[in-house]
């Protein structure tokens, strides 16, 4: 379950990154990747804490060329964001009032945001031509491997 989520979700930022602008400090996150490469220190006092979070990546960069610091911020970004996204009817809804609240920087929770209505999209495409897929819902354990 926890990997149709992280393959859905991987092809919606790829489907982001192809289409979007390439602009100076907008991440290119692939959650597939950040959940692959583990951590060389903690980062459940980030995630979980309120510090302010703002990673500025190069264009076009990737998950390898980053430092173990810019991933453990962009893990803690996810961590912060995805305990507000839930499953209905098949559509992943961001449940948050205010971003701010999340400490995150504007342009890495829009990313997130974009994220989740091109996987929104891809669903609703598969199930437009006969082949529907089941969104897995975002779970404590999905979320806890983040922190690894």
């Amino acid at each position: 379950m926890r990997k149709k989520l992280i393959v859905v979700m991987a092809l919606a930022i790829c489907a982001v990154a192809c289409n979007s602008k390439k602009e100076n400090g907008v991440p290119v996150v692939n959650l597939e990747a950040l959940n692959a490469i583990p951590l060389d220190h903690a980062i459940d006092t980030l995630a979980k804490g309120t510090a302010f979070i703002d990673v500025t990546l190069p264009p076009n960069a990737r998950i390898d060329e980053l430092s173990q610091q810019e991933l453990g911020l962009l893990k803690a970004a996810a961590y912060r964001f995805y305990h507000h996204v839930t499953l209905t009817d098949n559509q992943y809804k961001v449940n948050l009032k205010d971003p701010k609240s999340l400490h995150i920087s504007d342009q890495v929770v829009k990313a997130y945001e974009q994220a989740i209505a091109n996987t929104n999209h891809f669903a609703d495409s598969m199930a437009k031509v006969g082949q529907a897929i089941q969104l897995p819902v975002v779970n404590e354990e999905y979320l806890n491997n983040l922190l690894k």
